[in-house]
């Protein structure tokens, strides 16, 4: 077969991928978004369809001889949609498709469950909802690893190549490197912002703005508001992003839409003729989490930010924004202190929180923690690393969505998104100049365009090692971000 031709029938095949991951999105942000309590068995009904059949038109044998002509062409797109394509297929391979079925039920149900019972604290519904779905994570990871590490194998999902063995160290050596640094910087910072209230409205307009100033383009996407912030691509030219809203601080919806930000400027900076193929997106989740981190902790926390956010925040809050200036907001931002939930921690202590998630759902696949047991766990495990203990089931086990969905293996993405944000952020300030000084002098647009160059331009033509290797001229290294966490909050404290 020729390679056009081999071409046209993988094209065609990917098409319709993307179409059905496309409409699978739709009803997940509807569920996110609108939809009512009474539509989750139906939605997962709906989503388990959509899921058998991608994995059906995934493992259909017309692709396979076209995928092997293409995965010699010298077009490094093609190649590498082939090299995804194949990947692919060999995982669906050993899938059965009534526990594909299964698990996305499961999952639907499993975050209809978690959206009801967190607010009320009702540990034994999420529990009842999640136990079978974590088995049945458990029997995808081993069905997936044909004998190998079923842990390794749902990592694998989410940052292909990358096993337990080589985040471990990692991840333990980053937690005894920043334990010192908490105790050094607990306390840098200053007060929380006024309690206001900030008007509801007026929070969801500025995340808009925020976002739009960044580079996202409005006429390919949309705001929204969902309980955990999220982004999702619908398709092309569809790209969601979402924040939440609490009235008494307007730095969680400005800091959710930045952090949702990034991962959409992300999907948007894809090369729209590229995205209805299997190269069309990120090598990995951890490369997604670099551009999130980046937007949120290396721009939305520094001075410039802030000075160039302060209009906004006076014509939206007159009240209680006109008697504050940017450092009140900087130094509310940067406050190190221990506190449980995850999305609200700082920078320093942050990476904790995503130690302590990838230890316990290790044990969750191996067995040697039972579901049951996990929010006593969960607790101790805090309380062990971070030194406070969650009071509210809110505040533990239960605050992410991520096992209700039974998406494990995630986790431990957002420390590498730390720690490859970092490096890009240094390679930047080398090549382009101090982050501070070009926003201040030209706006975040020199920020974007590095980012589009250097990460968004090439899709899943490498995976994300050589991709950031390329970016930044080194290997994964925790010093940038290391470097960043002192030079920010000792800067923060000298404020205070």
């Amino acid at each position: 077969m020729e390679q056009e031709r081999a071409w046209d029938i993988a094209t065609q095949w990917m098409g319709t991928l993307a179409d059905l991951d496309g409409a699978a999105a739709v009803l997940e942000w509807d569920r996110e978004t609108i939809m009512p309590p009474g539509g989750a068995e139906a939605r997962g009904s709906q989503l388990a369809t959509l899921a058998a059949l991608r994995h059906s038109h995934l493992l259909d044998p017309a692709a396979g001889d076209a995928l092997e002509v293409v995965a010699d062409s010298d077009d490094p797109w093609r190649a590498a949609s082939a090299r995804v394509a194949r990947r692919e297929r060999d995982r669906a391979a050993r899938v059965p498709e009534a526990l594909v079925r299964s698990l996305t039920e499961a999952s639907s149900r499993g975050v209809a469950v978690w959206s009801e019972a967190r607010p009320k604290g009702d540990v034994q519904a999420w529990i009842g909802a999640i136990t079978p779905l974590i088995a049945l994570t458990r029997d995808h990871g081993e069905a997936l690893a044909d004998g190998g590490d079923p842990y390794d194998a749902l990592i694998d999902l989410y940052e292909p190549g990358t096993t337990h063995a080589m985040l471990e160290p990692v991840l333990d050596s980053l937690a005894a490197r920043v334990r010192p640094l908490v105790d050094h910087l607990a306390g840098a910072g200053g007060p929380p912002l006024p309690p206001g209230p900030w008007d509801d409205p007026a929070q969801m307009a500025l995340a808009a703005d925020v976002v739009r100033d960044i580079g996202f383009d409005a006429t390919r996407g949309l705001v929204g508001r969902t309980a955990h912030p999220v982004t999702m691509g619908l398709g092309a030219g569809d790209t969601r992003l979402s924040t939440r809203v609490d009235v008494s601080d307007p730095l969680s919806s400005i800091m959710a839409a930045l952090h949702e930000g990034g991962h959409a400027l992300y999907d948007q900076g894809i090369p729209e003729e590229r995205r209805r193929t299997l190269a069309g997106d990120a090598p990995s989740l951890g490369a997604h989490e670099s551009q999130s981190r980046f937007w949120e902790n290396h721009v939305g926390r520094t001075p410039e930010f802030w000075a160039r956010l302060q209009p906004g925040l006076r014509q939206a809050f007159p009240g209680v924004a006109g008697a504050l200036d940017t450092d009140d907001y900087v130094r509310a931002l940067n406050r190190v202190q221990l506190q449980p939930i995850r999305v609200e921690s700082d920078e320093v202590t942050y990476d904790l929180h995503i130690v302590l998630r990838t230890r316990l759902e290790r044990a969750l696949i191996t067995g040697d923690l039972q579901v049951a047991d996990l929010p006593l766990a969960f607790d101790d495990g805090m309380e062990a690393l971070l030194g406070i203990r969650p009071t509210a089931p809110a505040e533990g086990a239960m605050q992410d969505v991520h096992w209700a969905a039974g998406i494990i293996g995630y986790f431990p993405t957002y420390t590498l998104g730390n720690l490859y944000a970092a490096m890009l952020a240094e390679a930047l300030e080398r090549e382009v100049g101090p982050i501070g000084d070009v926003l201040a002098a030209e706006g975040p647009a020199p920020l974007l365009a590095f980012l589009r160059e250097r990460v968004h331009a090439h899709g899943r033509v490498m995976e994300t090692p050589e991709l950031m290797r390329r970016a930044t001229g080194s290997d994964l290294t925790a010093d940038p971000f290391l470097a960043h966490l002192e030079r920010t909050y000792a800067s923060t404290a000298s404020l205070s």
